[in-house]
Formats: structure tokens, C-alpha cells, sequence
């Protein structure tokens, strides 16, 4: 699938009080991506203002505060229920890019979300994390990863919505494999396009996210 405009995708990245995360995020995106609508939903519930002078100096950037802590399911499905644009790109917080993912996300787009594809079980468990608790789950869900992910705003209404959980797009996964739907699923090599920084924000606050 082709578009036309790549600038009429909308990006977006939950933050919880690990503002440098966002700033790095921000000028990589900026420098692929300089005229995008790019949207910040802060949970951060320490009453500080944060991210105001990129705001002051970027018409197209937009910080959503809510004062409390939204949490990362949360967070994305209010971003993608409220987003005015036909596709977002997900980001988390502790991710920046390398290359420009957009387009080429576009090109293998096949319904739902293109990222990195996980195969989990139930509780969002990969085969390589399996303990013996878990053993009776088989693990036959496709997962597309949010920490970057492509996904499209009708599409996403017609399933089951993200929500907190540390896998917090299992129960849309799930609901898009009982309803034979997996095909809208694209496995996206996207370790080429960004950096990760393991556990950024959850290593400093911790799994409550």
C-alpha cells in the first residue's frame, strides 16, 4: 500500500515522567519527519509542566496532560480513539529512530498494524519465557510489538481495545485471531528503523505502567 503524503501520519508516544526519553525521541523524529502532527500523552503525575517550550516552538506538536498516571494500554487507545488521522505511529517513550519507518511500514500495511511480530500465549507470554505455570497455554497469538507500530484508526475500532497490562495489545491480538483475522497482522523488520532503550522508562519507575 502507497500514500501519498507520509506528513498525514500522526505520531504519538506515552510519557511518564522520563522527560530526556522524549526529548532524544523528539529530535530524531523531527529529523525524518520535521512537519508531522506528533502528539505526547503525558501521565506524569508529579505536577510538572513538562515538554512546554517544544510545544512554544513546534505548531505541530501537541502535549496531552492528564495529571495522573494513564498508564501505557490506556494511553494508547485514548491516542488512537481521539487522533483526527487515518494512521498513527506508535511510539514508546524509549524509543528514537534511525532511519525513517513510515513509508516503508506503508508499503507491507495489510489492515490492522505492521511492527514486530510476536507469537504469545494468553497472558502475553513468549515461548522462551515459558514457565511451568504456564504450560497448558499454547502459544499461537501473533503480537505486533507498540514499541513501534503503525496502526489504523478504523481498524482498531473493531476490536477489542488496548488496555494495562504488560502486554497491553494482547486482548485486541486475541480478539483478531478468534475472529480469523491474523492476515491484517504485518511482521515489519523494524530493529533496522529505530533504537530501543531497554526498559528506559520501567527501569526507572518500575512495572505499573
Amino acid at each position: 500500500m502507497l500514500i501519498q503524503n507520509t506528513n498525514n501520519v500522526e505520531i504519538v508516544s506515552v510519557h511518564y515522567k522520563t522527560p530526556e526519553l522524549i526529548y532524544n525521541q523528539y529530535k530524531t523524529v523531527r529529523e525524518f519527519y520535521p512537519e508531522n502532527p506528533y502528539r505526547i500523552i503525558d501521565g506524569s503525575d508529579d505536577g510538572i509542566v513538562y515538554f512546554s517550550d517544544l510545544e512554544d516552538n513546534d505548531v505541530n506538536f501537541k502535549v496531552e496532560r492528564f495529571g495522573y498516571n494513564i498508564h501505557h494500554g490506556p494511553g494508547m487507545d485514548y491516542a488512537i480513539k481521539n487522533s483526527v488521522y487515518e494512521y498513527i505511529l506508535i511510539l514508546d517513550s524509549d524509543v528514537s529512530l534511525i532511519e525513517p519507518p513510515i513509508q516503508k511500514m506503508m508499503d507491507v500495511f495489510s489492515g490492522y498494524a505492521v511492527g514486530k511480530r510476536l507469537i504469545v500465549n494468553a497472558n502475553g507470554i513468549e515461548k522462551w519465557q515459558k514457565k511451568w505455570w504456564w504450560i497448558s497455554k499454547p502459544f499461537i497469538y501473533s503480537y505486533i510489538h507498540p514499541y513501534c507500530m503503525l496502526i489504523k484508526k478504523e481498524a482498531y475500532l473493531e476490536f477489542k481495545p488496548f488496555k494495562k497490562h504488560g502486554a497491553p495489545c494482547l486482548d485486541a491480538m486475541i480478539d483478531i485471531y478468534n475472529r480469523q483475522k491474523t492476515h491484517l497482522l504485518t511482521e515489519f523488520q523494524i530493529e533496522d528503523y529505530v533504537n530501543l532503550i531497554l526498559r528506559g522508562t520501567r527501569g526507572k519507575w518500575g512495572i505499573n505502567l
